[in-house]
């Protein structure tokens, strides 16, 4: 009876033990993801018995991020959020594209483990600047802005190997951009605009330990 409750405990915190290897202290995260809004469509136009091409709409959005386990089960690092749009009109002869990035510290607490599935809370903070591009009947004009955004929210790993995840995060999430005045080059308070709303993001997750 000694003999198996031994064992037993044994095999407990050998499985506790590798739950948690992967968020000790003295480990490297590396990971990626994106806010579920990649998309790439194209519109019909339909009037009477002609048809023609619509706009052409493409989004692309990728957050890469790495940190550094300062004590076991709390990493803190960089992030960064990269953003891709595009729209083409070929009935207009228009085309717009938006790009910015943004850059920044977060942390983040791992909470317990749920057989191999790792709860956590996240928060972040960056800095960053983007470009609006226009492009009608041959006319270019360019629009530049500054950013500053943040979120908070919650999160969970799911470890498949003991050095890979999937990672999910859903939260609050805020941007503001102010643009420059292009007559001065000076920001101008007057033009600020701020987008908030919830953010869903699921990626992936390496960690690497000492």
């Amino acid at each position: 009876m000694k003999k198996k409750f031994f064992a037993t405990a044994m095999l407990f915190l050998c499985i506790s033990a590798f739950a948690f290897a992967q968020v000790e202290k003295g480990n490297w995260i590396f990971g990626g993801s994106s806010n579920l809004e990649f998309d790439a469509t194209k519109e019909k136009v339909k009037s009477g018995s002609t048809t023609s091409d619509g706009s052409k709409y493409s989004d692309f959005d990728f957050r890469p991020q790495v940190g550094y386990f300062v004590i076991d089960k709390l990493p803190v690092g960089l992030f960064m959020d990269l953003s891709l749009d595009k729209m083409k009109d070929e009935n207009y002869d228009s085309e717009y594209k938006w790009t910015s990035f943004l850059i920044g510290p977060f942390v983040r607490y791992y909470i317990t483990d749920l057989d191999g599935f790792m709860p956590y809370a996240e928060a972040g903070l960056g800095i960053g600047s983007g470009n609006n591009k226009t492009t009608y009947s041959g006319n270019e004009s360019d629009e530049k802005y500054n950013m500053f955004g943040y979120k908070f929210g919650a999160g969970g790993t799911y470890f498949v190997t003991k050095n890979v995840g999937v990672d999910l995060f859903i939260g609050y999430k805020l941007e503001q951009e102010t643009y420059k005045n292009e007559d001065t080059g000076e920001r101008s308070d007057v033009v600020t605009y701020k987008c908030g709303g919830l953010s869903l993001n699921i990626g992936f997750i390496i960690s690497l330990g000492k």
